[in-house]
């Protein structure tokens, strides 16, 4: 596999090629892109990485460019619109056979690159939605975001703004929810496994909001957040010295 592209120290375009932006060959593997994605997000996550609108533009890149890059059909067409042919790569003819077998379903699928990206137009709704909700009016401003969700079904962003609205209509379920795809999407921001766990915490599910805090800190040792996060759940599952375990050796269950 290619050597990962320093994007750190260079100015990201749009133009640049998504094999570039990864540091991969246009014959590489799903694995290695997704090997590729996952040591750059590490890197270069703005929670990590620090940095301003530049470092933000260019980690929603890397995102565009392995959500295009590890769908079969996404990248069967991005490859067209630069003039790579899968046959011509080393290893192409997988890639080439799955992409002309998923083709048929491309038009139906969500564009993984599009969904990730944070638009003028997602910005403003979700920038909409926080004023609605300070109001108080939850119900509006998921109704807002609902309507972009079938668009942008993976951006961390806007599951984030929905779980808000859905948390304040006291639907935790459906929060947590929302929450578990950022997890997915971004498995490695610390803030969506915090967020989750008090949206696990508010719904009474106690183990998994412990889960959450942990899977957390474990992606940013330094959460206070986090951390307070944890110490509650042990004590409502009763791992401390809190009143549940006082309670349960009054009855005798321990």
């Amino acid at each position: 596999m290619a050597k990962h592209a320093e994007l750190s120290e260079e100015r990201v375009e749009r133009e640049q090629s998504y094999y570039k932006v990864l540091g991969v060959s246009t014959g590489a593997s799903a694995e290695e892109i997704e090997r590729a994605y996952f040591d750059l997000a590490r890197k270069l996550h703005p929670d990590v990485a620090g940095g301003g609108h530049e470092a933000q533009t260019r980690f929603m890149l890397i995102n565009e460019a392995y959500q295009t890059l590890i769908s079969p059909a996404d990248r069967a067409e991005y490859d067209r619109s630069i003039g790579v042919s899968r046959s011509d790569d080393e290893g192409g003819g997988d890639a080439a056979a799955s992409s002309s077998s998923s083709a048929t379903t491309a038009k139906a699928e969500p564009k993984a690159g599009m969904a990730q990206r944070m638009d003028t137009t997602l910005k403003r709704a979700i920038r909409k939605s926080r004023r609605l909700c300070e109001e108080g009016d939850f119900w509006q401003a998921s109704d807002i975001l609902q309507k972009l969700l079938a668009k942008y079904p993976r951006q961390p962003a806007l599951r984030r703004a929905l779980a808000e609205a859905a948390a304040g209509k006291r639907r935790y379920h459906e929060a947590a929810n929302h929450l578990k795809v950022a997890c997915e999407v971004e498995y490695f921001n610390s803030e969506n496994h915090m967020l989750l766990g008090r949206m696990y915490m508010q719904g009474n599910q106690y183990t998994r909001a412990k889960q959450a805090f942990i899977d957390a800190l474990s992606w940013d040792d330094d959460s206070e957040d986090a951390r307070e996060g944890l110490e509650e759940a042990k004590r409502a599952l009763g791992e401390t010295g809190g009143f549940m375990l006082k309670l349960k050796k009054m009855l005798g269950m321990e």
